[in-house]
């Protein structure tokens, strides 16, 4: 019996590593950061004496260069679209050339692809020469985009300590049926 004993510990204890291997692998994948915005000009909550020629934004990481996938919209307080063509990208900065000569309040929605394949979004204003002379009008509702927002991380956390308490569980299960088989 006690041969049989022996020879099940080690597959036990080689399984048990995999699991835990497998379940510490599939906690740090979503643990890898988006990128974040780190700096634009013009510069958030920032007054500019006119529009500029273009809206430059800084990342963290140099993000993802694929057709149609990254999206800048500046819009004046009337919803006027001010963004020309398509925005320019070079590594971690995106510049999206601007259009007209609006005053006031003006909004920057961005949307762009970061290096670890998952869209990220945001949006800012900056005002323009002088807010008294700004369009009046509704601006635009946005759509929310809360699926490209990607999975929150209390859910990452969440799915963590299940694992590690299923885990935890099958080990004893196993211990537990070992001893009695041995004490048999």
């Amino acid at each position: 019996m006690s041969t049989r004993t022996r020879s099940r510990r080690p597959r036990l204890l080689a399984v048990l590593g995999l699991v835990l291997g497998l379940a510490g692998t599939a906690v740090a994948a979503p643990a890898v950061a988006h990128d974040d915005l780190l700096a634009s000009d013009p510069a958030a909550d920032s007054e500019v004496a006119q529009l500029p020629d273009a809206v430059t934004l800084t990342y963290s990481g140099v993000l993802i260069d694929e057709p149609g996938v990254n999206a800048i919209s500046v819009t004046d307080a009337a919803g006027t679209e001010l963004a020309e063509g398509t925005p320019t990208l070079d590594g971690t900065t995106v510049s999206q050339a601007l259009t007209g000569d609006s005053q006031g309040p003006i909004t920057v929605r961005w949307r762009v692809v970061s290096s670890d394949g998952h869209p990220v979004s945001g949006e800012f204003s900056f005002t323009a020469g002088d807010p008294a002379a700004a369009p009046t009008g509704p601006a635009e509702p946005s759509e929310p985009d809360a699926a490209a927002e990607g999975l929150p991380a209390v859910f990452w956390i969440v799915v963590a300590i299940v694992v590690v308490a299923g885990v935890a569980a099958l080990v004893v299960a196993l211990v537990a049926a070992s001893r009695r088989r041995t004490e048999d």
